[in-house]
């Protein structure tokens, strides 16, 4: 059964304990994290922010969405750090549903401000200690997304697609309350202000997949076209992909309320480092393809590192090329041969430059549009990537001797932790009131 907890934030004056009161405003050497933050998620404005407060919160959110016990969510944790970042006494409301035989093991906050002008939609990754919410990642099987697409309906990640309609209808349901000025809490009273401004919605690792496909259906279902209106973007981080080439391209060319490419312009996917969950599922289950807008994150390197990251991904894409090639022939063995042809120019001039890349950002750290689609954060070309390369990166970074290692992929990378702290704006405080 669907689960309606939910939890009230405190006031800015109730995270100072024992000192003195201020005049019920930001206190500048505490919190809230960001004062004016309600103001900056209303405003209706490029997306991501650019001065990193959107998605310093929403990576934040996400991170904290993991609170909970006993695969249980915690709406408390997640309304006091609300409160702590600038939503002062908040409403958050979680919506669960599981089901083990099903591999469903589904979970959303719903954070609604004190004067229900925003709401943020933020789902749950992977649990590291819940065997189904990880096997609802290795569901693999195809199913159809129930929305079209250019006047055809797309196969899509059976597991993702799966939790997300699981809670869909609950989540739809707070939000037309909240387009009314109502609360996202089922029964509450009263209303307040015009109704909702600005809807986000995130989530790191499978909360993000699931926060992809949740942007896609409220988008494109013309149901939901009232909400679709109050949608400013959709931030992932962490994201694995949720569907195949069709689809992303599909979803790139989707139009949106007033002429807009919502799925192009404010999907917005955030990959740190060598995160090995951004290249998943691998290749062999199938051809998957990312869509939307990408940012990468590189962490400082030096020559000597630079040079033998060159080296291991050249020797990498020089070993899986020819069958990414091969591929390329078999799946379009009607083709014309110059289409063809111009087609493996195109995938061996990508695969170079994936190589040669590393060797252009010697010393460059932070982050980084990546803006010409063919180079994408690449699917992972073989099982050995999740089962050897990432778990030995893992390893590595937990020795001295080993950090600097040019591994491909690392498991270490995927962290939330080291997407709030990389995306938090210079000078910041954190959720606990310390600078950054």
């Amino acid at each position: 059964m669907g689960d309606d907890r939910h939890a009230k934030g405190p006031s800015f004056a109730e995270l100072r304990p024992l000192k003195p009161a201020t005049d019920a405003g930001p206190d500048p050497a505490g919190f809230p994290v960001h004062p004016d933050l309600v103001e900056r998620l209303a405003e209706d404005k490029d997306q991501p922010d650019p001065d990193g407060v959107v998605p310093h919160t929403l990576a934040t959110c996400a991170a904290y969405a993991y609170a909970g016990f006993a695969q249980r969510g915690d709406p408390e944790t997640v309304a006091m750090i609300m409160t702590r970042l600038g939503l002062e006494e908040n409403t958050c409301q979680v919506f669960e549903q599981r089901v083990d035989a099903m591999y469903i093991a589904s979970a959303a906050y719903l954070i609604q401000d004190r004067d229900r002008r925003i709401a943020v939609l933020c789902y749950r990754g992977t649990q590291p200690e819940d065997i189904i919410s990880i096997l609802t990642d290795a569901d693999v099987r195809p199913e159809m997304l129930a929305v079209e697409l250019d006047g055809r309906r797309h196969e899509v990640h059976a597991g993702f697609y799966r939790n997300v309609r699981a809670t869909r209808h609950l989540i739809i349901e707070a939000l037309d309350r909240a387009l009314r000025g109502e609360s996202v809490v089922p029964g509450e009273p009263g209303t307040r202000g015009r109704g909702l401004e600005a809807l986000y919605i995130t989530g790191h690792s499978l909360g993000g997949a699931m926060a992809a496909l949740m942007g896609v259906m409220i988008t494109l279902e013309p149901r939901y076209r009232r909400i679709a209106e109050k949608l400013r973007a959709v931030y992932t981080f962490g994201q694995p992909m949720v569907g195949g080439p069709d689809f992303a391209r599909a979803c790139e060319e989707a139009a949106g309320p007033h002429g807009t490419q919502p799925l192009r312009e404010r999907m917005i996917r955030y990959i740190f480092d060598r995160d090995v969950v951004p290249a998943l599922p691998p290749r062999p289950v199938g051809p998957y393809a990312p869509f939307g807008r990408e940012f990468h994150y590189r962490r400082s390197r030096g020559p000597m590192d630079t040079v033998l990251t060159f080296a291991a991904d050249s020797a990498l894409e020089a070993v899986t090329l020819p069958g990414e090639l091969l591929r390329t022939l078999m799946s379009n063995p009607l083709r014309q041969p110059a289409a063809r042809l111009g087609e493996l120019t195109v995938r061996s001039a990508e695969s170079l430059r994936r190589s040669v890349r590393p060797l252009l950002r010697v010393r460059q750290e932070g982050w980084r549009e990546n803006d010409e689609p063919g180079l994408h954060y690449p699917q992972m070309d073989s099982l050995a990537g999740l089962a050897v390369v990432a778990p030995l990166a893992f390893l590595a970074t937990r020795l001295a001797l080993t950090r600097t290692i040019p591994f491909k992929y690392s498991f270490d990378d995927h962290g939330p932790g080291h997407y709030v702290n990389a995306l938090a704006p210079p000078g910041v405080l954190s959720e606990f009131g310390d600078v950054l």
